[in-house]
């Protein structure tokens, strides 16, 4: 299932968009229910699980790319702790108020991505 959901992100960043939790569930036909907190971790122990390969891997964070569907359209707090150990020089709640970071983030994700030499590379490897 998480490779399933690391190509849909690749996918996503080539489109350069950004889907929802939901959005990702529905299209992936993951059957979670994120009123249930179990689904909402498993969401983002994935996510997670991605997004430190890819840090591992010296690429960006695919998870930048899921967000609350809320007018914010802000990734959850997971994410933000998730970066504050992998890169480890602000606290999550700093990085989360960071807009212009998370910003940075996201283009540097379709940038990546959008490399034909990245995309052919690196696409399958996880």
């Amino acid at each position: 299932m998480i490779k399933e959901i690391r190509l849909k992100l690749i996918e996503i960043a080539r489109q350069q968009t950004t889907w929802t939790y939901s959005t990702l569930n529905e299209q992936l036909m993951l059957g979670l229910n994120f009123k249930n907190d179990y689904d909402r971790n498993l969401i983002g122990e994935w996510l997670g699980e991605i997004s430190e390969h890819e840090f591992n891997c010296s690429r960006p964070l695919l998870s930048c790319l899921i967000t609350h569907k809320n007018g914010l359209r802000e990734q959850g707090d997971g994410f933000y702790k998730l970066c504050e150990r992998l890169y480890g020089d602000q606290e999550w709640q700093s990085l989360k108020a960071n807009k212009k970071w998370e910003k940075g983030l996201i283009a540097e994700c379709y940038e990546y991505w959008l490399n034909p030499v990245n995309y052919k590379n690196f696409k399958n490897d996880f």
